[in-house]
């Protein structure tokens, strides 16, 4: 199982690498595809992205910094909480995110085609209860 789960996985990264570099983000790192996602949805900060990605605060570090130098992401100090950095994607983050999002839905689209629309709807849900058993 573990062997077939990272098989498809590597279909979307595939995918997702591809549709990247076509549109001119062919330097970014695969974590970097998971980190701007986060950021997308409700991560704000490299503690939510530990959180969510499952990584080490030092790999978060290094990530955002390469997301930062790439002008894909800005890290401003809290005007709050000084000790915390907020993470905001750049115009060219959200293009990059968008371009992530198409590839994933275009390979979902394939799955469907391949094992039915029902198929595919009923495994999502499945692997959702395993990943929800996780955590």
């Amino acid at each position: 199982m573990p062997w077939l789960l990272r098989r498809v996985s590597q279909r979307y990264r595939s995918a997702t690498a591809s549709r990247l570099a076509a549109a001119g983000f062919g330097d970014l790192p695969q974590r970097g595809y998971w980190a701007l996602t986060a950021l997308a949805g409700d991560a704000g900060d490299a503690s939510e992205l530990v959180s969510q990605m499952g990584i080490t605060k030092q790999a978060i570090s290094k990530l955002v910094d390469v997301l930062v130098a790439s002008g894909l992401v800005d890290r401003e100090i809290d005007s709050v909480d000084r000790r915390r950095t907020t993470l905001r994607l750049t115009a060219k983050g959200r293009k990059a995110v968008a371009v992530i999002e198409q590839a994933v839905r275009t390979t979902e689209r394939e799955f469907a085609a391949e094992l039915g629309a029902a198929s595919f709807e009923d495994l999502t849900r499945k692997l959702a209860r395993l990943a929800d058993k996780g955590t």
